[in-house]
């Protein structure tokens, strides 16, 4: 193993750390979803330098390009990430839910509330039935 692919280990473990970072403002802000856009590309960034520096490791020689430990910091962190993902989708999903709720109760309050201002009569009305 040389020094340049103990380099790459090292950056796909910070570039992890900064994917797991990722999914933590996603899971603290889930309530904030006009933010979630600009996280989720932030994310996407980082997988794009994954991808590229995989196509990297793919060019050295030899399966030690990493050491032990580095890999299983590396499985750790990309377990974490599954699990962190797994969580982000259940509390959008459920976020989804309540808005839709929402959105349900929103509207038959609406339609009652139509219903009242259709049965109150308009100013002028009694008068007009005098004549």
């Amino acid at each position: 193993m040389n020094a340049n692919s103990h380099e790459l280990c090292q950056e796909k473990v910070l570039i992890l750390k900064e994917y797991v970072t990722k999914g933590e403002e996603i899971l603290s802000s889930i309530e904030d979803w006009e933010n979630l856009a600009t996280i989720l590309e932030e994310r996407d960034q980082l997988l794009l330098r994954l991808k590229n520096m995989e196509d990297q490791f793919t060019g050295l020689k030899g399966n030690q390009i990493c050491t032990i430990e580095e890999k299983g910091q590396i499985d750790s962190l990309i377990k974490l990430i599954t699990d962190m993902d797994q969580n982000c989708i259940q509390l959008i999903k459920s976020e989804q839910q309540k808005t839709l709720q929402d959105l349900k109760k929103n509207q038959q309050n609406q339609k009652v509330a139509d219903y009242e201002i259709s049965l109150t009569p308009s100013y002028g009305t009694f008068l007009d039935a005098k004549k």
